[in-house]
């Protein structure tokens, strides 16, 4: 092909070209032509009153629109009690599962925010009910700021009902914690109601060995367990064990103890034969307690525990 014959073929190409592009932008498009948009099917659910999905309504929204401009201020909830709304997840923390401080006197509530149930979440009754406990003690206090709005009233109601979710989304489950043991009295006698008088080796030091005198053959341990879901009558092995060592109980000396109720009151009690162990040495004590929500048994003090505690649950016989 010569160059007369190429430049010819190059001008076709191109005024075609040109013809094509320019009949592609001066044609009119049918809209019954037009693809479909697939994101047109998706379903939003309803809304809350700031426009937001409800299933995408997380903490981090909440935070932003109501608990760092109304409830995170100066002498406030700013960290220095509970609830803690300074940032998202300090919220979340002390909200969800969050046990109360102060109830109203029914004693109606356990727990700041339960998801998906705004009747048994304290901090909607604290937002809505003028009294909860005294007077003008709605929150924010009517004393001290205004009221919320109801659009902040009703975006924390949906955070709640649909799920309390997180910052990241995810709905959290109530906590099963393990038991929370504590030592009641030392040494009361076969009746259970005369106390053996309980002497510190160092009677400065509150939490330093107590004594048994080599005459008492036997006294008892009572103790207290409590637990978010069983009762103390209803707690399991209930152990008690005493070791020479402070921190290896495997070789232990065993008693079991008993649920004892009597005055209004209630403990695990210890039956403790002290004439069968050693004299003039400091016996360590932990206790031992199952819920059965939780794979090992419960004890108290555990190794990692601070050493006072260890002291205050040791006697030396002398």
């Amino acid at each position: 092909m010569n160059l007369k014959h190429r430049l010819f073929f190059i001008g076709a190409v191109f005024f075609a070209t040109c013809s094509l592009l320019i009949y592609s932008c001066t044609k009119t498009i049918d809209e019954n032509v037009v693809p479909h948009n697939p994101y047109d099917d998706i379903h939003r659910g309803d809304t809350t009153a700031y426009g937001i999905p409800l299933d995408s309504l997380t903490i981090a929204f909440v935070h932003k629109k109501v608990l760092s401009t109304r409830c995170a201020l100066p002498g406030c909830h700013v960290g220095n009690f509970e609830p803690d709304f300074r940032t998202p997840q300090s919220s979340f923390s002390t909200l969800v599962f969050a046990l109360i401080n102060k109830n109203n006197v029914a004693n109606q509530f356990k727990y700041r925010v339960i998801p998906n149930d705004t009747n048994r979440s304290v901090l909607y009754e604290r937002i809505t009910n003028c009294c909860f406990v005294t007077t003008d003690d709605r929150m924010p206090q009517d004393g001290i700021g205004v009221p919320l709005p109801d659009s902040s009233i009703n975006l924390i109601a949906s955070w709640i009902m649909h799920g309390a979710r997180d910052i990241a989304g995810n709905i959290m489950t109530e906590p099963d914690a393990e038991p929370v043991i504590s030592p009641l009295v030392f040494g009361i006698s076969s009746d259970y109601q005369t106390y053996y008088s309980v002497t510190r080796m160092d009677t400065a030091i509150p939490y330093s060995p107590f004594v048994v005198p080599l005459s008492v053959t036997s006294f008892f341990m009572a103790m207290k367990a409590s637990d978010d879901h069983t009762s103390m009558s209803n707690l399991t092995y209930n152990k008690l064990k005493i070791s020479t060592k402070e921190d290896d109980f495997s070789s232990a000396s065993s008693y079991t103890a008993t649920y004892f109720a009597a005055g209004g009151d209630s403990f695990l009690v210890a039956t403790i034969p002290a004439s069968l162990l050693p004299a003039n040495d400091t016996l360590f004590m932990r206790y031992y307690v199952s819920d059965g929500h939780h794979p090992n048994n419960t004890e108290f003090p555990r190794t990692e525990t601070i050493f006072y505690y260890k002291t205050f649950w040791s006697f030396i016989r002398q």
